[in-house]
């Protein structure tokens, strides 16, 4: 277990379909921290349907099918907090608020998921959200990561292991890859290998980026190696190619898209490298 001053994780759960992958990799990331962390699924608020148009919601009609559909909601409900209270005993993580050991809580709440998830996921020391579907930027994912000014790791929809030993990094020259490097140099210190990769299609001073880079993780006894690596055609795949051929558990990267423009991670270089990465993704 290690110590990088993340002790409460945030996990907004989507697809229930996934959902117990999602709780696994979740509380994968919670053992490894040691941290506590609170998962959250959310319903539609029937009430404000209700409100929607008053001489609808007055009709017998609406009100079996409200009854119908909030019966299924809290059969869904229940549902999932049982494979939630399944995974936790599982993997040996405690239920509630366990100070010492890691710990998770499960909760749903109604409303507008993207805006109940945005609120939520400003209170915590890191976001924790699965891949969007196809790498697709999504409200929720929008809502959660970008937006709440935390860090992340996106894991992929299904992680049965968790490990920060080999750790690549995917340099493109940008703020928000330098601000995720500096971010991430807790986990990095603990890395056994971390090796940086960059094409010049981003970086066009990639020799001189080399030496900055190598010096400043030094200052942090971080030896690291350097790469220059060849793009494709295919918008990250070279991303994706290095990261299977090296064996690496986690890629560190940028929230951002080229040119600066803010893509959510999901603009051309990375679209296909989340829909495709069987490991998690530090941004």
């Amino acid at each position: 277990m290690i110590q990088v001053n993340i002790k409460k994780i945030f996990c907004p759960l989507v697809n229930n379909d996934e959902i117990q992958n999602h709780i696994y990799g979740g509380l994968l990331i919670a053992k490894e921290f040691g941290a506590h962390i609170d998962f959250l699924s959310s319903q539609i608020d029937l009430e404000l349907i209700s409100n929607l148009d008053m001489t609808i919601s007055r009709s017998n009609m609406f009100e079996s099918l409200k009854g119908a559909f909030a019966t299924e909601l809290n059969e869904q409900k229940n549902k999932n907090y049982e494979i939630f209270k399944s995974v936790c005993d599982e993997l040996g993580v405690s239920i509630g608020n366990v100070a010492g050991v890691p710990s998770a809580n499960f909760e749903t709440q109604n409303g507008i998921r993207s805006r109940v998830y945005e609120y939520e996921a400003k209170f915590c020391d890191l976001v924790v959200s699965a891949c969007p579907v196809h790498g697709e930027a999504t409200s929720t994912f929008d809502a959660t990561v970008i937006n709440s000014g935390k860090n992340a790791i996106i894991i992929p929809n299904e992680m049965k292991k968790f490990s920060m030993d080999n750790i690549l990094i995917g340099w493109n020259g940008t703020t928000s890859i330098s601000r995720s490097l500096t971010n991430s140099i807790n986990i990095l210190k603990r890395a056994k290998n971390v090796h940086i990769i960059v094409t010049k299609k981003y970086d066009d001073t990639a020799l001189n980026a080399k030496s900055k880079l190598l010096e400043y993780l030094k200052y942090h006894d971080i030896n690291a190696t350097f790469e220059v690596v060849t793009t494709t055609n295919i918008p990250g795949e070279a991303l994706l190619e290095n990261t299977l051929k090296g064996e690496f558990d986690m890629v560190i990267a940028s929230s951002y898209g080229e040119n600066g423009v803010k893509e959510i991670f999901l603009g051309g270089s990375t679209k296909h490298f989340l829909e495709n990465t069987p490991v998690p993704v530090f941004m």
